[in-house]
């Protein structure tokens, strides 16, 4: 596949990378669009890039410890690997798809590569010994050999205090396979079309965040292709997971039954604890009853939408 890169010099490299993220897909939506990315969906990218939702990322401390660490991780990496890597401050761009864009964290001197920076949870470290690394970083690695001609990504990843890398070669297949999502997603955010519907967290909160104060009155058609169904698919739900959950307290009953006084059971491969724990709490009751004043000091109202689908009875004779 014949690309032609385009490269525009940028002086601050965090601004270039927050700048205008509506007019452009870059390497870290590449994964939400494959719907590899496990912190958000593609339904929300989509939300961020027609402008339904902020799509400005929060500068957390997640943020700021990943771009702290990053020149840190770069010296590890050169550490395990003997390579040479320096600083990038171009915006890489294809002249073919001029909507796919690339801000790459470092080259490698003396290799058509680049090398991306990744810190992790500590938690993740059982995750990375298996030789694992996340789908989605592979798709950002895809996309940026895409948007800058490279051979080869180098991912280096920081999961404290532990350190991986590995390295991922140009794929012209899956590049083409890439371009043509990316194409299409782009497509959908031009013409204003969703993006399935799925049912990740990521999903539920882009719908909450555009609308959160819809109108106590308003009244809609559900009668509309496919909802209907959707509606019988929630009750059948529902069914299964009482009855899933009833089976479960069955056995939960037995094990308890079991254990009797004891406050740990053990089998192979298995520890069960059942012990006593207190918990404090505030008479809310008595308080309003005896401490009106204090209670309403203190009281707090939030407001949300809450959901509830209720299946009506059907009308005799009908």
């Amino acid at each position: 596949m014949n690309l032609t890169v385009q490269k525009t010099h940028v002086d601050d490299m965090q601004q270039a990378v927050q700048a205008d993220r509506q007019k452009y897909i870059g390497g870290s939506d590449a994964g939400a669009i494959f719907g590899l990315n496990p912190w958000k969906s593609a339904y929300a990218l989509w939300c961020e890039k027609t402008g339904r939702i902020d799509d400005k990322i929060p500068d957390n401390d997640a943020l700021k410890t990943g771009r702290d660490l990053e020149n840190y991780v770069a010296q590890r990496f050169t550490e395990a690997t003997g390579k040479t890597v320096r600083r990038d401050n171009y915006k890489y761009t294809l002249h073919e798809y001029p909507f796919m864009v690339g801000h790459i964290d470092r080259r490698i001197v003396g290799e058509n590569a680049i090398l991306e920076c990744k810190t992790a949870n500590s938690y993740q470290t059982a995750y990375y010994e298996g030789g694992n690394f996340p789908p989605h970083y592979y798709t950002q690695c895809q996309h940026y050999m895409a948007v800058t001609g490279a051979q080869r990504v180098y991912l280096a990843v920081l999961c404290f205090p532990h350190f991986y890398w590995t390295y991922y070669d140009r794929d012209e297949a899956e590049i083409a396979a890439l371009i043509a999502a990316e194409a299409v997603f782009w497509e959908n955010v031009q013409n204003n079309v969703p993006p399935e519907i799925d049912g990740s967290d990521s999903t539920e909160r882009a719908i909450q965040a555009q609308y959160a104060d819809g109108g106590a009155d308003g009244v809609v058609s559900l009668e509309r292709s496919g909802l209907p169904e959707s509606l019988m698919m929630i009750a059948e739900c529902k069914a299964q997971i009482k009855d899933l959950e009833e089976i479960q307290k069955a056995h939960e009953n037995k094990i308890k039954e079991a254990m009797g006084e004891a406050a740990l059971g053990m089998a192979p491969g298995w520890k069960v604890s059942w012990k006593n724990q207190s918990r404090n709490t505030v008479d809310t009751k008595r308080l309003k009853e005896e401490h009106p004043d204090l209670y309403e000091e203190y009281l707090k109202t939030s407001e949300s939408r809450v959901f509830r689908i209720t299946k009506l009875k059907e009308k005799k004779g009908s």
